[in-house]
């Protein structure tokens, strides 16, 4: 991320307690190093076998997985997702039983002691009979990779099923050189359909976009063409929101789903024709053309096999405001890049990434914790250095994590166990969020400062007339206050029930302000004569110009 510069003129002089704060943690730094016994990962045990499955979406590699989940009785499903375990604890409690499958992710416990256990992946065991790993390519993501290497790495498993796209077969080989390879083929193909408008779009079809705005004016305009009839699919939505939307598809009540990428994620829909809207997206930096296996990815969600029977795929032509060029996708829809074996993809995963645990840095004082990151990352560099398939990962994000927290006691004079200070560090919380973090530090640390807060937060009276946006935010704070719930039962008021019904009255307002939306757009709208818009400006071109001149 580009570092921005400071602003200039005077700076305001730190207080108090942040100047003591940085001189303990100074101190920290210079003499912690003589306490610290940092150790890295390793297996004790090999696995005695080792498959990995790998194939485009919609090839089948996850259905042959579970099989031998069953065949077995007893092992770990492990995947990217909240969703996507609980699509695997739903689709295995079908088949022998929900007494037998456990559901445990950062937000619920189901069922804990049943032989078959299907988590997310930071939730998976270290050890066991048979781990099946989806979505190894993951390894490579850069803020989450560490949970399927540390598997990867330092699982001791009997059995390993590694499932994921072809372009991890380098990271499996490498990591695996013994492993066995099974590829998946695609079960339907894909024909390319080239332009569609608004007005030829029929049942079964998903039209994508890459940004919340986009999509809401996007389901804004469809929804003319069919009234009451279009689901919405974005990342800030409620998990619980997502699932009502994709019911509605699923169940034929919605004809046309508009989705973001999160499309792209384990969604299984009923989808023959996809249409990309856009084939640019802000990746936080900027604003650059889709990548094939981005592109590839998506679009294999169309045509998903046993839902219906062929998929198409396709550019939305006539938007106005929406660009997207047919010659990007139809050329992502085949292949490019040579693999090991003779093996095409669309990109090469070779490095999995990784970072420490607590019992990796060897200190007993949160005070040390800083040094002791500083520390494992100079060992971890220097000892994996010439491992082709290990890539250290950035401990930036960790250390500001750990500041936010620590500078919020130290302004309340309170302190945390080294245990408690770590579980913070590594909470499902986004950066945008680390006041909540705090907050949730001082109500573990008995002030009570942090009470009312929490209490606001957990009071569901506060979104009978909430906006869409609030909402959303309310959602998000309600899967922390989950997680919370069940590391800390009770602190600070915080229970799984009051968490719980703060989440599923959120997604219920997510769901009943997005129909609003849907039916009378704000967005994409022009706010003086009502015209299709881009969704990122309130004026039309011409009444834009007009406003301009009148000045």
């Amino acid at each position: 991320m580009r570092q921005r510069r400071p602003p200039r003129g005077r700076q305001k002089r730190p207080s108090r307690s942040q100047r003591a704060h940085r001189r303990n943690s100074g101190n920290a730094l210079r003499h912690a190093e003589r306490r610290i016994a940092i150790s890295l990962p390793s297996r004790g045990r090999e696995p005695e076998r080792v498959v990995a499955h790998l194939g485009p979406t919609n090839s089948g590699k996850t259905h042959a997985a579970l099989d031998e989940l069953v065949a077995k009785g007893s092992g770990v499903y492990a995947g990217p997702l909240r969703m996507l375990a609980q699509e695997a604890h739903r689709r295995l409690g079908e088949r022998i039983g929900f007494e037998n499958v456990a559901l445990i992710t950062g937000e619920e416990r189901v069922n804990e002691g049943a032989p078959i256990v299907c988590c997310t992946v930071e939730m998976a065991p270290q050890s066991g009979e048979l781990l099946v790993l989806d979505e190894i390519q993951w390894a490579d993501d850069d803020e989450r990779g560490s949970a399927w290497t540390r598997l990867m790495l330092a699982g001791e498993y009997r059995e390993i099923l590694l499932l994921g796209a072809l372009e991890a077969l380098p990271l499996v080989e490498r990591a695996f050189p013994d492993a066995e390879l099974k590829v998946f083929e695609r079960m339907l193909p894909l024909e390319w359909v080239g332009e569609r408008t608004l007005r030829s779009l029929g049942t079964g079809t998903v039209v994508v976009a890459f940004s919340r705005k986009a999509v809401l004016a996007l389901a804004g305009e469809v929804n003319r063409l069919h009234p009451g009839r279009v689901a919405v699919l974005y990342g800030a939505m409620p998990l619980a929101s997502r699932r009502e939307e994709i019911d509605r598809f699923l169940s034929g009540e919605a004809d046309v789903c508009v989705a973001t990428d999160v499309l792209g994620h384990g969604v299984n829909l009923p989808c023959e024709t996809l249409l990309f809207a856009e084939t640019t997206k802000f990746d936080g930096d900027e604003r650059r053309n889709l990548l094939p296996w981005e592109i590839a990815q998506i679009a294999g969600r169309a045509g998903r096999f046993g839902l219906v029977e062929r998929g198409h795929v396709g550019v939305l032509a006539g938007l106005g405001w929406g660009v997207a060029d047919p010659d990007i996708v139809e050329s992502a829809l085949e292949p490019h890049v040579r693999l090991p074996g003779e093996h095409w993809g669309y990109r090469i995963v070779d490095e999995a990434r990784i970072r420490p645990r607590l019992s990796d840095l060897g200190v007993d004082d949160p005070r040390d914790l800083d040094a002791a990151l500083v520390a494992w990352h100079r060992v971890a560099v220097r000892e994996w250095a010439f491992e082709s398939w290990l890539a250290v990962e950035s401990l930036q994000p960790l250390r500001l994590r750990l500041d936010a927290v620590q500078r919020r006691l130290a302004q309340r004079g309170r302190h945390l166990s080294l245990d408690d200070s770590w579980k913070l560090v590594n909470a499902p919380v986004d950066e945008d969020n680390l006041e909540l973090l705090g907050t949730l530090a001082l109500a573990i640390a008995g002030d009570r400062v942090a009470r009312p807060h929490l209490t606001f937060l957990l009071d569901t009276t506060r979104l009978r007339d909430a906006r869409l946006e609030d909402a959303e935010q309310a959602g998000r704070e309600a899967s922390i206050l989950r997680w919370f719930a069940l590391q800390y039962p009770g602190v600070g008021g915080v229970t799984i029930e009051r968490a719980a019904a703060l989440e599923e009255i959120a997604a219920a307002r997510v769901v009943s302000r997005l129909r609003v939306e849907v039916e009378s757009p704000t967005l994409g709208r022009c706010r003086s004569c009502g015209r299709s818009c881009a969704p990122w400006f309130p004026l039309c071109e011409r009444c834009a110009g007009v406003a301009s001149r009148s000045r």
